[in-house]
C-alpha cells in the first residue's frame, strides 16, 4: 500500500477545474509513453460537472488518442435516465467535435454472460499487470455505503477475481469492472463530494475498514488520488 494523495478544494467548481488540468497532464503522459490513453469512467451525478467542463474545453484532452471504457453500467436501455452511458453521452460525448478513438458501452438488456464476454474482449488488448488489463486511468466515485464502481459491500461482485462482473445493485442489476482489475490501473482517482460521505472517506483513506469496496481499492492500487471538496474531507 502506498499513501493516497489528497486534493482538497473549498468548493466543487475549483475541484472540477483542477481535476481537468490534472487529467490533461496524465493523459498526455500516457500518450507520450505508449501512444494512447485508456480511461474508465464512472457514472452517477458527481462527475457530471466534470464531463460538462471537459465538453466545453475541446483542447483539454486529445480525445482522438483516448480509449474510453465505462467502469460500470445499470442493465437498462441507454435512453433510460439511470443509464451511465446515456449520462456520458448527454454531458460529454455529444458535445465533442473530435470523439474518443474508441468508446465501449456495456451491452445491456441481453444475456449478461454475453455482455461480460464482450467487455472482456474490449479490455483484452490493454497491457497486462499480474494478468489483468491495466488501464491508464480509473475514475471512480464512492457511495455512502462505501461502494465503488458497482461493487457493493457483501455483494457477489466484491468476491470475484474476474475482470468483470454482473450482480445486484440499487435500482437495477449492474455490470462492473472488478476491484482486482481497477486496482491495476496506473492511476486511480476517487472523485467524492458532500458532507454525507465524510465519515466513509475518512475510513477509506485510513484503511480502517477494508471490507468496504472503496477502502479495499484505495488500499490495493499503486497510485491513488482522492479529489474531495471541503465537505467530503471534513472527517480528515
Amino acid at each position: 500500500m502506498t499513501e493516497p494523495e489528497l486534493h482538497v478544494y473549498p468548493e466543487v467548481t475549483a475541484l472540477m477545474e483542477d481535476l481537468t488540468v490534472w487529467l490533461d497532464k496524465t493523459t498526455h503522459d500516457s500518450i507520450k509513453s505508449h501512444g494512447f490513453a485508456s480511461w474508465a469512467v464512472s457514472g452517477g451525478k458527481t462527475p457530471i460537472p466534470l464531463f460538462r467542463l471537459l465538453a466545453n474545453c475541446p483542447r483539454c484532452i486529445p480525445w482522438k488518442s483516448v480509449q474510453l471504457y465505462l467502469v460500470d453500467e445499470r442493465d437498462v436501455y441507454p435512453s433510460d435516465p439511470l443509464s451511465n452511458y446515456g449520462m456520458l453521452e448527454g454531458a460529454l460525448l455529444n458535445h465533442l467535435k473530435t470523439p474518443p478513438a474508441r468508446t465501449y458501452p456495456w451491452l445491456t438488456l441481453g444475456n449478461p454472460k454475453e455482455g461480460l464476454a464482450l467487455y472482456r474482449r474490449a479490455l483484452s488488448p490493454l497491457p497486462r499487470v499480474d494478468g489483468f488489463p491495466a488501464l491508464d486511468l480509473a475514475l471512480v466515485g464512492m457511495g455512502g455505503d462505501g461502494h465503488t464502481a458497482s461493487v457493493f459491500p457483501g455483494s457477489p461482485q466484491q468476491q470475484t477475481t474476474d475482470w468483470v462482473a454482473y450482480g445486484p445493485g440499487l435500482g437495477a442489476d449492474r455490470f462492473t469492472l472488478t476491484l482486482p482489475l481497477l486496482s491495476k490501473a496506473r492511476q486511480v482517482v476517487f472523485l467524492v463530494t458532500g458532507q454525507d460521505k465524510a465519515e466513509r472517506v475518512k475510513e477509506c483513506i485510513a484503511g480502517t475498514n477494508l471490507h468496504l469496496p472503496a477502502a479495499r481499492l484505495s488500499h490495493d492500487a499503486a497510485n491513488v488520488h482522492w479529489f474531495l471538496d471541503r465537505e467530503a474531507a471534513g472527517g480528515l
